[in-house]
């Protein structure tokens, strides 16, 4: 070999080594930039404890008792028990909903969205009772239950932990729960930017810090596990009447008023 051809080699190893690493901090970057995200900083400390972010929303809880929801709180267990237990926020096994409009908080008026007729000074609690007020007006044109199921791929690939993505079972169902949701943003008074395609979901955990290499692991053997047993305990998930609620931090929310739905 010549000292021109052994340097052209070196020089060639030496960028596709360099590529290899850009590329691989490129795949990492995303990840480490967006844990934890926005939502997450709002809604909780660092230790993975909960903040106090009061506001209002409409929720269908989770049945108390149900398979579902046994196996949720098993998985609950397991994560708290696990090797990347300190990257989580863990949710309170007794709040577990399906938001169904993410309503007005305190902390990020501007953010989320405020209803046009509260005062952009009003207090959160003045913003709880006006909004209810329009909720107890209001009739909504919805037949009950509303019926998901967990789209295991969309929960087993999601790009942070812990959020069961769930679909409507049929295109007449998402109509009717998009339909809602419209009725709703009117009682509001606002739209979400992603009013059009909000994706539903219950949240388990909200991610602290990004995984390691180990921890990630650890975590999809973990969602690979249970993700078909939670299908299992509910091929068709029938949620009930959705529930005008305030809340204080993510542990509890509290009914204030079950929709009027016909």
């Amino acid at each position: 070999m010549t000292r021109r051809s052994f340097l052209l080699q070196a020089s060639a190893a030496s960028s596709a080594t360099m590529l290899s690493a850009t590329l691989l901090a490129k795949a990492q970057a995303p990840q480490a930039a967006n844990i934890p995200n926005r939502d997450t900083v709002l809604k909780f400390n660092p230790d993975g404890t909960p903040r106090h972010f009061a506001g209002n929303t409409v929720i269908c809880h989770l049945l108390s008792q149900c398979v579902l929801r046994d196996v949720m709180v098993e998985l609950h267990e397991a994560m708290k028990t696990s090797s990347f237990k300190s990257k989580l926020g863990l949710t309170s096994t007794d709040s577990y909903h399906m938001t169904v409009f993410p309503g007005a908080n305190d902390l990020a008026r501007n953010v989320y969205g405020w209803p046009s007729y509260v005062p952009a000074d009003a207090t959160i609690e003045r913003c709880n009772e006006m909004v209810g007020e329009r909720i107890a007006a209001a009739r909504f044109h919805c037949e009950l239950p509303l019926r998901m199921r967990i789209d295991a791929s969309a929960t087993s690939n999601y790009s942070t932990a812990l959020s069961l993505r769930l679909v409507p079972v049929d295109d007449a169902e998402n109509r009717k729960l998009r339909a809602l949701r419209d009725e709703l943003a009117e009682v509001f008074g606002f739209r979400t930017k992603d009013h059009a395609t909000y994706q539903f979901h219950m949240t388990m955990s909200y991610q602290i810090g990004a995984f390691t290499a180990r921890e990630q692991s650890d975590y999809r053997a973990m969602i690979g596990a249970y993700a078909p047993r939670m299908v299992k305990a509910a091929p068709v998930l029938e949620l009930a009447c959705p529930e005008y609620c305030t809340f204080e931090d993510m542990f509890r929310f509290e009914p204030r008023k079950l929709l009027a739905c016909s």
